[in-house]
Formats: C-alpha cells, structure tokens, sequence
C-alpha cells in the first residue's frame, strides 16, 4: 500500500517534499521493499499526528508533526563526493612527491655525516640560486657548514609532520575526506 499526505501550500508541500529527501537518505541502507514499508508507515504516523493537532495553519501543523517524529539528517551536497575524491587522490600524490623529498633529505643528511666536505648547500660563482648538492665544485660557497645536519633533519621532521597531517585529513580512514567519499 503506497500512502501519500495531500498538502494544500506550497511552503507545506516544500517542507514535506524536503522531509521525504531527508528520509530517503536516512533509509539508503534499507532493501526496496523495507525503504517503501518504513516510508508508508512514516507518512500515516505524520498524517494521524497532524489531524490530531489543533492548529489552524496546515504548515505550522507539519513544522509540528515532523518536529515530533524528528527530522532525519539532510544528504549531503551533490558535488562533496567529487571533491573528496579529487582531494584524496591529489593527496596521494603531494604525499608520494614530498615523501621522496623528504628521503632524499634525509640521505644527504646522512651524506653530509659520512663525507662532510662535499656534501651541502651552495652556492656556485655566478648564480643566485641555492643549491643541495653531493659534490663541492670548485669557487663554490657553503652556506649552512655545520648546520647542515641540523637544519635537515628539522626541515625533514616539519616536512614529515606536515604529512602525516595530510594523511590524517585526506586519506585516514576517519578523515574528513574519507568520511565525505562513502555514501
């Protein structure tokens, strides 16, 4: 048996049309034939409650029936789960690209212990720019000397948190984005 509620206002019919989305996404996990059960018997219960109210206005009737059987939990925007997933996979990659940066810190870090005069940070004659390098060349300036291993290992520990706070936001399975992919 398929029970409807026959509204007469617009804003009533809005609110009930509105209620009806809301409770489809609730019941989502409900085979065919239980959804449509659960869903008759929601529409009867609402419709005894409302004729048992003494208000004048049918949609501060309905405002009222639907506060006392609570309203469901609204699904969520139509472009989340894109997003999410966009987000996870990019995720994916920052933390595969900056995780090879970070190792390769780490070796030169380790480098720089085992052959300290050629492993470090220049700066070679005629350029500006900075440069890590596994080799000294010649006219070349050293920029950290004995900073180089502690600026590197803090520089891979930032790097490292940074990540694991990636992780935890896009790809941790309780992460927000994780939580936006499933349905």
């Amino acid at each position: 048996m398929r029970m409807t509620l026959e509204l007469t206002t617009a804003e009533a019919r809005r609110l009930w049309t509105d209620f009806l989305r809301r409770l489809d996404w609730a019941n989502r996990d409900l085979p065919g034939p239980e959804r449509e059960e659960a869903k008759s018997e929601v529409i009867a219960h609402i419709a005894e409650d409302m004729a048992a109210l003494d208000l004048p206005d049918e949609v501060e009737r309905l405002r009222e029936a639907l506060d006392r059987f609570g309203i469901p939990p609204a699904p969520p925007p139509a472009w989340q789960k894109p997003l999410a997933i966009v987000l996870h996979y990019l995720a994916i990659m920052v933390m595969g690209a900056s995780g090879l940066v970070i190792l390769i810190l780490l070796h030169m870090t380790l480098m720089e212990a085992l052959n300290p005069a050629a492993v470090g940070l220049y700066i070679y004659p005629g350029d500006t720019v900075l440069t890590l390098s596994y080799e000294n060349q010649a006219g070349a300036r050293e920029i950290l000397g004995a900073w180089f291993i502690p600026a590197m290992l803090v520089v891979s520990a930032l790097g490292s948190a940074a990540l694991y706070g990636l992780w935890k936001l896009a790809l941790s399975p309780t992460g927000p984005v994780s939580r936006w992919m499933r349905p």
